[in-house]
């Protein structure tokens, strides 16, 4: 009985390390330490768009710069507090995020106007945010589900809606749509197990993120 806990602790700890820390594209990247707290070198990625986003942490707390970098070319850096620096046309605009009254989020100088709409869209649209994604992209997501997944030889169609929290796990899951009920419980579970993902960024932030992931078991 001692032999067979120990072998459980150990799978367990090694669960629960595999989650610590991602590896991708040939380096160890986005850490979290033993208290749950975002620490090392974190890099976002668009892979479609040529976008990086990198900054480092220790106990959860900045300890550089957030740069942004389009085709490997660095666009602008943020302080993490209340400096946004953009470099477009040989020039370096300061500016700082301002959330509205709507909730939409504006840049702004350092007098409190708006800036100019074109500096605006080349931030925003170039590289200033990413979205969640499942390492791998879409195949290594559904291998995931595949090789897990237990239907109990039950057939039907599931939409699970989720979000993506801010260091990548998934929460707040739960059944969009379902053609067969008995598929449930099995959906929500492969996800709450589902490796550790990309988490959005931004308004010069980590967010949470929605995400629905439709499973198919025929």
């Amino acid at each position: 009985m001692r032999k067979i806990f120990l072998i459980a602790f150990l799978i367990c700890a090694l669960n629960s390390f595999s989650q610590n820390i991602i590896e991708y594209n040939g380096e160890k990247i986005n850490a979290l330490d033993e208290n749950n707290n975002q620490t090392g070198i974190w890099k976002l990625f668009d892979e479609e768009k040529k976008i990086l986003i990198a900054c480092e942490f220790k106990n959860g707390e900045y300890i550089s710069n957030t740069n942004f970098y389009k085709d490997s070319k660095l666009i602008a850096s943020y302080n993490n507090l209340d400096k946004l620096e953009i470099y477009k046309d040989l020039k370096t605009i300061i500016c700082n995020f301002h959330r509205n009254e709507d909730n939409s989020t504006t840049l702004i100088d350092k007098n409190g106007n708006e800036i100019d709409s074109e500096i605006k869209k080349y931030y925003f649209l170039e590289a200033g945010q990413v979205m969640p994604m499942f390492y791998g992209g879409a195949n290594k997501l559904y291998e995931f589900i595949g090789n897990n997944f237990n239907s109990n030889g039950n057939k039907g169609k599931v939409k699970v809606k989720f979000k993506i929290d801010s260091k990548g796990f998934a929460t707040e899951i739960e059944i969009e749509s379902s053609t067969n009920e008995k598929l449930n419980e099995e959906a929500i579970r492969i996800i709450s197990i589902m490796p550790r993902c990309q988490p959005a960024y931004q308004r010069g932030r980590f967010v949470k993120y929605p995400y629905v992931v439709p499973i198919n078991i025929n």
